[in-house]
């Protein structure tokens, strides 16, 4: 692919099922020497209008558990360096973005965030060729109400102002950059009289860890053997 495409980046983008079948791809990367350049992980909370309900409200790994799982089984398979992990799933704000890369992302995607800004007002019918907001359909009649030049700007400083929020809260923490950001600098209640830190709240691999087996977890060492 990267071939056909003159060298362009290429990767894969799910939400994460089975544990399992992501580490056996990754004993695949190890054993073939090929890994795409970048892993684009969804969660659980993602969806689209044109998605079926059940599939929207119940499918895949919550985010927050997906991004780590698979920031984990990056490090400990010693493919982390080789791959960007980017993430998505109800990233909307700038907190949200710090938030996700304490849990191990290079970077965030926005779909919910942009179609709020351009008009969205989650009617559900993405698939059915009738969104009264005129975005997702194809009907002259219900597309001509969308003003472009309007809505563009509107995207355009939702965007900026995200962006700008993300880098306020980086100066706050005392943050010269997104590579200082550390699972220990952000907090996460637990139950109604604990909070944790996500360094405490979750297992971080070190690198090659799944590859030697040492002080694997029980999960851990399950999943790979079912790998």
């Amino acid at each position: 692919l990267r071939d056909l495409s003159s060298g362009k980046p290429v990767g894969l983008k799910f939400s994460v099922g089975g544990r399992s079948e992501f580490l056996s791809i990754c004993k695949a990367m190890r054993d073939e020497g090929i890994t795409p350049d970048f892993i684009t992980v969804d969660g659980g909370e993602g969806g689209t209008g044109a998605a079926p309900l059940e599939f929207s409200n119940s499918m895949g790994m919550p985010g927050h558990d997906a991004w780590v799982f698979i920031h984990n089984a990056l490090v400990g398979t010693g493919l982390r360096d080789r791959i960007r992990l980017f993430v998505s799933g109800k990233v909307i704000t700038g907190f949200h973005m710090i938030r996700a890369m304490a849990l191990g992302a290079d970077a965030c995607l926005s779909a919910r965030g942009m179609m709020l800004a351009l008009g969205c007002i989650q009617a559900l019918r993405c698939n059915n060729d009738t969104c009264p907001t005129g975005i997702t359909t194809q009907n002259p009649a219900l597309f001509g109400g969308l003003d472009v030049p309007d809505k563009t700007q509107r995207v355009f400083r939702y965007h900026r102002a995200t962006i700008k929020s993300f880098v306020d809260l980086l100066g706050a923490m005392g943050l010269a950059g997104p590579h200082e950001i550390t699972p220990g600098q952000v907090f996460r209640r637990v139950d109604d009289m604990r909070v944790k830190t996500f360094a405490e709240a979750y297992d971080f691999l070190r690198p090659g860890q799944l590859l030697d087996g040492e002080g694997l977890s029980e999960g851990w060492r399950r999943d790979w053997d079912t790998a």
